[in-house]
């Protein structure tokens, strides 16, 4: 293992090898978001506010890639969870006859580029009889029985339509800059959406905002409360939260961001967690959120996100993990961290030891080096980062995460061929928790990248991503193991969508992430939305909904 400098910012001292050795936990900041407003229905919203037909100019997402050169600290010794249980596998199991349902339930095209935005952060949740997506800027609803489309694609902003009530009430109805977040509250049967803003005239200089609208009902077509939420950090000062992710937990709904000084600067300042208050966002009240600043030894953390009819223990914190790679790229932990919303504190971190990786694309820090078709370009990986979302689940007798992220495929040279690392965590709330089960999914020499994961009620996985090669234009893909099947070991992959060309000048951008969701009428049906490229050519990515399942999940 390579040697990591050690400080005193989170940890009092190291003790005995794998002792859970953590110096009292940390307390947090308290912000307040403003009480919410209550919309009309989206469904009326959206026919007042349809898509404009004049082409916006084109706009890239900037990409701020995280290297160990944007750190002004090193990351802490800190506390270490259990080695490894089993070992790295990169290989594919035996077919399994009938493994999955045939081919998927559902295969739909969603939402596709208007020319104007690049690179898409395709995501979407399934609730009860909806399936939500929101890609960039544009937002849609599609009844999950048949595909059909209920409303849209509409604006994202059109959420915020009207919205009045608090200071940020203007940016929202009126910016829509994307990186969304769809999520189904599948205890409260309630939508949680999700996208920042700021007055454009002020990008350089914020307050810059996260509006957040939480449904009233199980109908995604209906209304919502809604707020607008000055993002400042934990000494008061005006931050941009770029990358926003969110986990649903019993006692909060939990954000990360990862902060720089401005939309447009750099100034790298490390990511931030906040912990808001899940009953008051339900019900539409003054909601009160906690908050910590992870500084800058850090790059992206997922906040973990509950799966299944099954809630965490009582009082259990959300986890919280982060990868940690060096100067050359290669790393052998995550870093995890438990925040509780209702003790107000974070206890971490805890160095949770994995097979030692390469990042995807190492040379640029996780940016272009994915192989296309000509005349294509060199797509971005992002494999300085663990891809959305944390999963997590609780089987009564064990506690679950299941991660990913990309990485060279093993033994390839530098910037060669990129699979999936994946992991099984197990016991993420004791001193023993370790990584249970991982592979790298490497099967042949195509790249596989852009992945979510996610765990059905029997504990079968599913992960989803990108697949692309020098002769194999971009597509989608999902492959998965059953419970009973040898550690580490995935089945053949399947086909969601082939891609029919390349993407050309289009700055090496593919998109941010993905989202593989779990149905919550049976909890056994997987929902996966990703990008791929119908034809060549630039800033016309399209984007797929598919749904599948494991025959042993009934």
């Amino acid at each position: 293992m390579k040697t990591r400098y050690a400080h005193n910012l989170l940890l009092a001292t190291l003790l005995a090898a794998g002792a859970h050795a953590l110096a009292a936990p940390i307390a947090v900041t308290e912000a307040q978001l403003p009480k919410a407003d209550l919309s009309p229905t989206l469904a009326s919203m959206a026919k007042a506010m349809p898509l404009n037909a004049v082409a916006a100019p084109r706009r890239v997402v900037p990409l701020r890639l995280i290297s160990p050169a944007m750190r002004t600290q090193a990351p802490p010794t800190s506390a270490r969870g259990q080695p490894p249980a089993s070992s790295l596998t990169s290989g594919q199991g035996a077919l399994t006859p009938g493994v999955y349902t045939g081919g998927p339930l559902l295969n739909i095209d969603g939402i596709a580029s208007d020319g104007t935005g690049a690179p898409p952060d395709p995501n979407g949740a399934v609730g009860e009889s909806q399936y939500v997506q929101w890609v960039n800027t544009r937002l849609a609803i599609y009844n999950k029985a048949n595909g059909a489309l209920l409303l849209g694609p509409i604006p994202g902003n059109a959420l915020f339509a009207g919205m009045t009530g608090s200071p940020g009430a203007d940016a929202c109805r009126t910016s829509n800059w994307g990186d969304p977040i769809v999520q189904y509250d599948k205890q409260a049967k309630r939508w949680i959406l999700t996208q920042f803003a700021w007055d454009p005239a002020k990008t350089d200089t914020g307050p810059y905002y996260q509006c957040i609208a939480v449904s009233t009902s199980a109908d995604a077509t209906g209304s919502y409360y809604r707020y607008a939420w000055e993002i400042r950090n934990g000494a008061g000062n005006i931050v941009f939260p770029d990358y926003p992710k969110v986990g649903v937990w019993p006692d909060a709904i939990y954000f990360t961001w990862v902060l720089f000084e401005s939309a447009t600067a750099g100034g790298y300042l490390g990511p931030r967690a906040c912990g808001v208050d899940r009953a008051a966002l339900l019900s539409g009240g003054s909601a009160s959120a906690r908050c910590y600043d992870f500084g800058t030894a850090y790059g992206p953390i997922l906040p973990s996100d509950l799966d299944g009819t099954a809630a965490p223990p009582a009082g259990s914190p959300n986890y919280m993990l982060t990868l940690d790679f060096l100067a050359d790229g290669t790393g052998d932990h995550l870093f995890m961290w438990r925040f509780s919303f209702a003790n107000a504190t974070v206890d971490g971190p805890v160095t949770v030891p994995v097979a030692p990786f390469t990042i995807a694309c190492p040379s640029t820090y996780g940016g272009p080096c994915v192989r296309q078709p000509a005349p294509g370009e060199a797509l971005d990986a992002l494999g300085d980062r663990l891809m959305h979302r944390l999963a997590y689940r609780n089987f009564g007798n064990r506690e679950v995460l299941v991660a990913n992220h990309s990485v060279q495929q093993p033994g390839a040279p530098t910037d060669g061929p990129v699979g999936v690392r994946w992991y099984e965590i197990r016991n993420p709330a004791s001193d023993s928790v370790a990584v249970y089960q991982q592979g790298t999914w490497a099967p042949d020499g195509l790249d596989r990248w852009m992945g979510s994961i996610a765990m059905d009620r029997m504990g079968n996985i599913a992960l989803g991503y990108s697949a692309s090669g020098t002769k194999t234009p971009p597509g989608v893909r999902y492959t998965g193991r059953l419970r009973s099947e040898p550690m580490g070991r995935l089945e053949p992959e399947a086909v969601l969508v082939s891609g029919g060309g390349s993407q050309v000048d289009t700055y090496n951008r593919w998109g941010d992430y993905s989202a593989m969701t779990i149905d919550p009428s049976g909890d056994c049906n997987f929902w996966y939305t990703q990008e791929y490229i119908r034809a060549t050519g630039s800033f016309n990515w399209s984007t797929r909904i598919g749904e599948f399942r494991f025959k042993n999940c009934k």
